[in-house]
């Protein structure tokens, strides 16, 4: 998919049950990320990716006697395996199936090439800071919402296009990763210089919806956070967030449904652009030594 997909066709609060179904369902990406990808610092290697030629989220690349990724089709909720050359090894539709049984059904496969997937287990987050959801107490995965399930999709693959524009023009931006904990899209750009010994960085990020915002909004954020008073004006109909976090916020919500979808990107990136480059002036003053 390498064109921009129209969306806020559906109301913010219609997605939300749909959004904590694809959570859940990229834990196994993560946990096998976790188990069996090589260790990094900043723990990407638990995050995954969007494929915009396959159209699905996949993971860490496992290197193993027969190499391997595991990927998630999001919109019939199917675990994929992957070979070297990205074709399917074997897959394990999710719904009608408890985390368990994809977890069983993930390590019996992935021991077939090679790797001690007994170590895969799922990642432990915060009780009060990961979504609770009947699918972590044994329920079943549904995909009965499927138009729900490609709407939530083609927000990650339209953040996907324009954040691999920005990071092709950007220096020291981090590649797009889509992080398990928060479910959350984004690319980390680091400035030169720090601020009162904190490295200066810029993030710019795709949320599906969380307690800041219950519906997907995409955002940018300079740290550390500027003074919250008088920031300046923002393009695309976005604005300041200033509650526990302070950064450009644009929710789905102020996205015109009736325009073209060509209109919405331009809309995004215009918001993207201009809260990046404000967002890089405001840290500015400070980015050439330590204060």
């Amino acid at each position: 998919m390498n064109e921009w997909q129209a969306i806020a066709k559906i109301p913010p609060d219609e997605l939300v049950e749909s959004r904590l179904q694809l959570h859940y369902a990229i834990q196994f990406i993560a946990a096998t990320g976790a188990a069996l990808a090589e260790p990094l610092p900043d723990y990407s290697h638990t995050s995954l990716a969007w494929h915009p030629v396959l159209e699905v989220f996949v993971g860490s690349a496992i290197q193993a006697a027969k190499p391997f990724q595991v990927a998630l089709d999001p919109v019939s909720l199917t675990l994929i395996v992957l070979d070297q050359q990205s074709e399917t090894i074997a897959s394990f539709p999710l719904p009608e199936k408890t985390m368990a049984a994809g977890l069983s059904w993930l390590q019996q496969e992935l021991s077939q090439l090679g790797v001690d997937a007994s170590k895969i287990v799922f990642l432990d987050y915060p009780h009060d800071d990961f979504p609770d959801h009947p699918l972590a107490h044994g329920a079943d995965f549904d995909a009965s919402q499927p138009l729900v399930l490609s709407e939530l999709t083609n927000y990650y693959a339209n953040t996907d296009l324009l954040f691999q524009a920005i990071i092709a023009t950007t220096e020291d931006a981090t590649a797009a990763r889509i992080w398990p904990h928060h479910f959350d899209m984004a690319t980390l750009i680091m400035l030169p210089g720090t601020k009162n010994g904190s490295p200066l960085t810029v993030g710019v990020g795709l949320s599906p919806g969380d307690t800041s915002y219950h519906e997907p909004y995409w955002y940018v954020s300079p740290y550390p956070y500027p003074d919250a008073v008088s920031l300046p004006a923002l393009d695309g109909h976005g604005f300041w967030h200033t509650q526990h976090w302070v950064g450009a916020a644009l929710p789905a919500s102020r996205l015109a449904e009736s325009v073209s979808a060509e209109a919405q990107q331009q809309q995004v990136e215009v918001f993207l652009h201009t809260a990046l480059s404000t967002s890089i002036a405001l840290l500015k003053p400070e980015s050439s030594a330590e204060v």
